[in-house]
Formats: C-alpha cells, structure tokens, sequence
C-alpha cells in the first residue's frame, strides 16, 4: 500500500530575522514548546516559520518582548542548552574604514582571488598563462578537455589597470546579486556569460598571433543583468544597482570598437546574456 508523509510542515511565517538571530530565536521558540524553524529567504537573512497558525501570534509577542530586552540570557539559553554554535562566514574586513568585508567562501571572493593568483603568475610564467590560459583564434578544440580554455580567459589580465577596474566593478555589481539572489542563482549566471562572451570573442578574432583575457565580458554581463533585474519592485534591500550604469556601459562598449587592442566583442557578448538573464528573471513572479 502506497504512503505519504508531510516532510515540510513549517508553513505559517513569523518573521525574517539576520542568520544569528534567526537561528536562536528559532531554538527558543522550540523551548517553550513553539515548533519552529529557520529557513534562509533570497538574501542572507532568514525566515521563521511555525507549524500552528495559533502560534503565529504568541511567536510575534514573545519576539516584541525580544526586542524590548535583546540581553536576556533566557532567550539564548536555548541554543546553549543544544550544544550548538553558530558558525560564522570566514570574512576580511577593512580597517580603515572602507566598505570592504570579504566572504571567503563566496564565489565573487574566489574568482577574484584566482583573478590576482594568475596575474602574479603571469610575472614568473607568463608564456605559461598566455598558452594555456589566455584564448587565441590559433587554439584548436580537439577534444572535450581543451574546452576548459572557454573559462580561463576571465581570469587572465594583462595589466594593473586591467584588473584593477574589472575586480573593482566586479565586487561592486556582482557581489550584491550573490548576496541577494544566492549562489543557485549567482553561479550559472556568471559562468554562462563568460563561457559565451569568450565563444563570441573567440569568433571575431581577426589575428591569429593574438590573444585575449579579462574579466571584463563578465562584468558587463553582471551589470546588464542587474540593469535589467532592477525594474522589479520585490527586490531585497541587499541589492544595489546605480541607475544610468547600464547605458554608459552601452556607450563604453560602442566607443571601444573605435580603439585597437579592446576586446569589444566579449565585452558585447557578455552584456546581451546579461540582459537576456534579467528579461528572464524580470517575468519571473519570484525569483526565488
């Protein structure tokens, strides 16, 4: 005989809470016998939810009696009680006053890292980078391992401006959309957009003597995405896009087909998936 069982019964929400304060109120509530979990929303906070739709309103009283005394050990005692701790995110943060805090579990933090680790390779092996990194219309897929080169340039960079501006506006645009959308999302995105900016790039490349790498058609693509997504009206406070960013990048992008040595057709590919993933997402009903 076929049986069900009800896996999720956690229905009714309460409140939305940061992590830390989520996760202990959720293990007081189950003190006073008020079955309840925390589960993580869009952005880095999370939801509480109950499983009685009575207990909806003795949560909320208990968590405005919360916010009236937020040093009670009671409501922490809980948490303590489990032998649990909170595991904090590993992060750099600045102290010289500038908004730098950096998660080095995120993937923003990773590929800029790979980003500065290559470039300084570049300095001791830099024949070694271009042939096996950077991209070239002379490389020749032959099989299914040589594809990994449709990655690899977005972490090339050939200068100390050229990685300067692209981590720079990397960690401006494309760390609030990990932030807010999380890294289900975050992931396929970035990648997507630099596995074909670079094919498009790869296409037009005129000289087989050169070769091509930045992080630049990603990052064109994280702003046309955000450009985009920016329209809707339920987007989290963790997100933040400067409105105008989108057409200068337009102009920047046209204005470089009039400058030799720019790779404008990555910078272009890069930009249309980015906006074509927004006008996905923009119809979305959530974006969860």
């Amino acid at each position: 005989m076929a049986q069900f069982q009800i896996v999720d019964d956690f229905t009714f929400e309460v409140c939305l809470l940061p992590k830390e304060k989520a996760l202990s109120f959720a293990d007081y509530l189950n003190s006073i016998k008020v079955r309840a979990i925390a589960k993580q929303g869009m952005s880095d906070k999370y939801y509480i939810y109950v499983t009685n739709e009575l207990d909806v309103s003795k949560a909320k009283r208990e968590l405005l009696r919360w916010a009236q005394s937020p040093f009670d050990k009671s409501f922490n005692k809980a948490s303590w009680e489990r032998g649990e701790t909170l595991k904090s995110s590993k992060e750099i943060k600045s102290r010289f006053y500038l908004p730098l805090a950096f998660d080095l579990t995120s993937v923003t933090t990773i590929v800029e890292i790979i980003c500065v680790v290559v470039y300084l390779l570049s300095f001791v092996f830099e024949d070694f980078v271009y042939e096996y990194l950077a991209l070239s219309k002379a490389d020749v897929f032959t099989d299914i391992f040589s594809y990994y080169k449709l990655i690899t340039p977005s972490f090339v960079h050939f200068g100390l401006m050229h990685i300067a501006f692209n981590l720079v506006m990397f960690e401006a645009i494309g760390r609030p959309i990990e932030r807010s959308f999380g890294i289900k999302k975050y992931l396929p995105l970035i990648f997507s957009i630099a596995i074909i900016s670079n094919v498009v790039q790869y296409c037009f490349m005129l000289n087989d003597m050169a070769v091509f790498g930045g992080l630049s058609g990603v990052v064109y693509g994280v702003i046309g995405y955000s450009g985009v997504i920016s329209r809707r009206d339920d987007l989290p406070l963790s997100f933040v896009f400067q409105k105008g960013l989108l057409t200068v990048s337009v102009l920047f992008i046209l204005l470089g087909f009039f400058i030799d040595g720019i790779a404008n057709f990555c910078h272009l590919g890069g930009l249309v998936v980015g906006i074509i993933w927004g006008l996905w997402d923009l119809r979305k009903k959530t974006l969860s």
